[in-house]
């Protein structure tokens, strides 16, 4: 067995990998945001509503929620519905949403209390709601400062993914199993597998950088254009 076969076999479970990461990164926000918004601008229900949450999810740990959905919830869902199947993909592509959801809700809410709070009550002053005030004042500057934070999280996604092997979806970790397996090369193959890791994070790195230097304000992000 050469190393290309190796690399070649490896690979399949590269687009399996991105996509997961993109769709944990992307449903992430989406959940995320509503809950920095509660937690940070709301009270009573739906600020406790979301400290609940989140604390629950980054409390325990991804794999333990990936084994509650993946494992879990079908044997619930089979005892009204027998006949449903959970598909592995999406078990664990709602379970790094819902995981990462919990992270990026901190790193805006943390984004949007870098605001001075004068911007707010300027907004209040010229008769925008609240709403107004969040989506076009605060959040296009909280967006810049979250960058470096985001940047982190995409990573930390990319690494992560690597749980979804045990749900038996076919990604990169998976993949190399089963190479592996065949091949008895274990060496090269994790070896292999490593260097796929390394590359798409330090590409991920430099595009998130190349982003940040696009979109520096002096005052409002928390970076030098000169460190770029």
């Amino acid at each position: 067995m050469s190393l290309e076969f190796i690399v070649s076999q490896i690979s399949q479970g590269i687009v399996v990998t991105l996509e997961l990461t993109a769709l944990g990164m992307l449903g992430g926000f989406l959940l995320g945001f509503p809950l920095a918004v509660a937690r940070t601008y709301s009270k009573g229900f739906f600020r406790w509503l979301s400290v609940g949450y989140i604390e629950l999810i980054r409390g325990t740990p991804m794999l333990l929620q990936l084994y509650i959905i993946g494992f879990g919830l079908p044997l619930l869902i089979r005892e009204y519905f027998p006949s449903f199947v959970m598909n592995v993909f999406w078990a664990a592509a709602i379970g790094m949403m819902i995981n990462s959801a919990a992270y990026q809700a901190e790193y805006i809410r943390g984004a949007f209390n870098a605001i001075e709070s004068g911007q707010s009550e300027a907004g209040i002053a010229m008769g925008m709601s609240k709403w107004q005030i969040i989506t076009k004042i605060i959040f296009p500057q909280a967006f810049r400062i979250m960058l470096p934070s985001w940047t982190n999280e995409i990573i930390y996604l990319l690494k992560y993914s690597s749980l979804a092997m045990l749900l038996a979806v076919p990604e990169i970790m998976y993949q190399a199993k089963v190479v592996a397996a065949a091949t008895f090369m274990y060496a090269e193959v994790w070896l292999v597998v490593a260097l796929i890791y390394l590359t798409f994070a330090l590409i991920i790195t430099q595009v998130m950088r190349v982003v940040e230097k696009k979109i520096y304000i002096p005052g409002v992000t928390m970076i030098k254009r000169g460190a770029l």
